[in-house]
């Protein structure tokens, strides 16, 4: 499935190099895009499930190290949805259960309602869940010889149904790069559905001064 935008917007918010100049490039790289499309939340959900957007690898159901929802908080995922007939709130939280010291830190997902403990946002088309609006945030900080690096990742996506569209706005950010390029690849690979954003992306990098 592909989804052509009705407009849409990539601002490079930082490009910066920490490095030692020419000895050791080391950049940070912030992004914000913002799109309209004609498809509803739960449109534009499948088609991020089939390209592994949303899936265990991003809202994890099990035990992690180093991986949380956001920064700020918040959780892996959440979203308004409609199951048998009623509206509810989802959410996909990351507990923090500790971990060796400096070295990792253990988060543990915890699923609300308890009613859904069992059923992955994969799941939703599969099962008949509708969802009407949708977040995912993922960050991932790293260590390197049990030394707390400078490296982290960060992907921000929220949804949202507007009137005869939906908004969405992602946030990808990514620190310690070694080379000048768009940051959290993995993420923007699975966003391919929306048409000519990657290109746009890598463009709105190079411009970049």
């Amino acid at each position: 499935m592909i989804i052509e935008p009705i407009s849409s917007r990539v601002n490079v918010e930082e490009l910066k190099n920490y490095g030692l100049l020419n000895l050791r490039q080391l950049y940070t790289i912030r992004v914000n895009i913002e799109l309209t499309v004609e498809e509803s939340p739960d449109v534009v959900h499948r088609a991020l499930t089939a390209t592994g957007l949303i899936s265990r690898d991003t809202i994890p159901f099990e035990v992690v190290s180093n991986f949380r929802g956001s920064s700020s908080g918040k959780p892996y995922y959440e979203a308004r949805i409609i199951h048998g007939g009623i509206e509810k709130r989802y959410r996909v939280l990351a507990r923090a259960t500790g971990g060796l010291i400096r070295a990792r830190i253990n988060y543990e997902p915890k699923i609300e309602p308890e009613e859904l403990r069992l059923t992955h946002p994969a799941e939703f088309a599969r099962t008949g869940i509708e969802v009407l609006e949708w977040e995912l945030h993922n960050y991932r900080h790293y260590f390197i010889l049990f030394i707390t690096s400078g490296r982290y990742e960060s992907f921000d996506i929220v949804v949202k149904r507007g009137t005869g569209h939906s908004t969405v706005e992602i946030r990808l950010s990514e620190s310690d790069l070694q080379t000048r390029r768009v940051p959290c690849s993995w993420y923007l690979d699975r966003l391919t559905v929306f048409a000519g954003l990657k290109p746009e992306v890598e463009n709105a990098v190079k411009r970049r001064l």
